[in-house]
């Protein structure tokens, strides 16, 4: 999470959970990873590895995707072991103004959250951004299990 008396600025990365626009800090994924049919490298590292897989669908309750194939990985080392969270669509990378931006959780969303990683908010592009902490650790949240070299 970023503290707004130590950067004037924050890179994060934007990505679709079903209806939600979300994003990350960019120095917080460890890789990018996209189905085996999609051409592009992304990767952020190399040393692509078996690891915990979290379905964000599920997290934020929505229906699961019956088109995983074209589902992407978002890859985060979480106290020294890599997790995957699996989104709908990658956006794109933005920088924000953090003291102009970014805003804490509505007190709706703080009181009705049931996702902890939430911690607050930004306007871009008429867009309202639910900001995430995926490095923040849950041990309440769904494991969906592991995943293989498929997705690199």
């Amino acid at each position: 999470m970023a503290e707004s008396s130590e950067t004037s600025t924050l890179a994060i990365l934007t990505f679709w959970v079903g209806p939600f626009l979300l994003g990350v800090e960019a120095d917080q994924l460890a890789q990018l990873t996209r189905p085996a049919g999609q051409r592009r490298s992304t990767h952020v590292s190399e040393g692509a590895s078996d690891f915990r897989v979290m379905d964000l669908r599920s997290i934020c309750g929505l229906p699961r995707e019956t088109n995983e194939e074209h589902r992407q990985l978002l890859v985060v080392d979480q106290a020294g072991e890599k997790v995957g969270y699996r989104v709908d669509q990658v956006g794109e990378l933005i920088t924000i103004d953090v003291a102009t931006y970014i805003q804490p959780l509505p007190p709706l969303l703080e009181v009705q959250k049931r996702w902890r990683q939430l911690w607050g908010v930004c306007q871009w592009e008429n867009e309202l951004v639910l900001l995430v902490d995926l490095q923040y650790q849950s041990h309440n949240e769904p494991i969906e299990g592991y995943i293989s070299h498929e997705w690199t």
